[in-house]
């Protein structure tokens, strides 16, 4: 409640004059609330994960598995890091704060190549399977509670590859062959989690590399 500054009488919300000495009045507005503000590690990964044109860069000549996550403009979005010699295999992509955003963890034991991705909170988001097709080569799909929902197809030994959910390509992979180091643009054209994308290509070529030293 409101009185008037002269009088005392109360006064009716938002009334511009004391009704019982008439006296113009100002009524006092509340205070605004402070506008909201994200974290650092939100803007990150919101960054990340709405970018559809990436560049995912691989280091050479390191003790670890890390790649760099660019824009097509050179700008880090962030990084996916794992190890050569940690068994079960397993891979942790930040944003560019150095947040988590997923991370990716091998099955020892397993009748076909798995790994499966998890949010920062431990939830699953997909598992990625390695299937072998007699005379065409291998091909991974990704399934959630044992049902399938993507497939990855193409040709990996040449790191040409695309992501298929319910018959439409919605992701494609191609390695930048005139670059110094491994290079692949990541183009993300349909409705699907840039995560399972992301975590996807890691694993791939993570597979890849641990079939030709095999």
């Amino acid at each position: 409640m409101t009185f008037c500054p002269y009088c005392g009488a109360q006064l009716q919300d938002g009334a511009g004059f004391c009704g019982s000495c008439g006296k113009p009045v100002r009524a006092t507005a509340a205070p605004s609330p402070a506008p909201s503000q994200s974290s650092p590690s939100t803007i990150g990964q919101t960054l990340l994960l709405s970018t559809r044109d990436l560049v995912l860069n691989k280091k050479i000549l390191s003790v670890r598995e890390h790649y760099d996550i660019q824009s097509t403009s050179g700008t880090q979005l962030g990084e996916a890091d794992g190890n050569f010699i940690q068994l079960p295999a397993k891979f942790v992509v930040q944003d560019a704060s150095g947040a988590e955003v997923m991370h990716v963890v091998g099955k020892l034991i397993s009748l076909r190549r798995e790994f499966e991705m998890y949010d920062p909170a431990g939830t699953l988001l997909a598992a990625i399977k390695k299937k072998i097709v007699r005379l065409v080569g291998s091909e991974y799909w990704l399934e959630l509670n044992g049902s399938q929902f993507a497939r990855i197809y193409g040709n990996f030994v040449e790191h040409d590859y695309r992501f298929q959910v319910g018959g439409v390509d919605v992701a494609q992979v191609h390695k930048k062959w005139v670059s110094v180091r491994d290079s692949f643009d990541i183009s993300i054209s349909g409705s699907v989690d840039h995560r399972l994308v992301l975590g996807s290509v890691v694993v791939i070529e993570h597979e890849e590399v641990t079939e030709r030293r095999r």
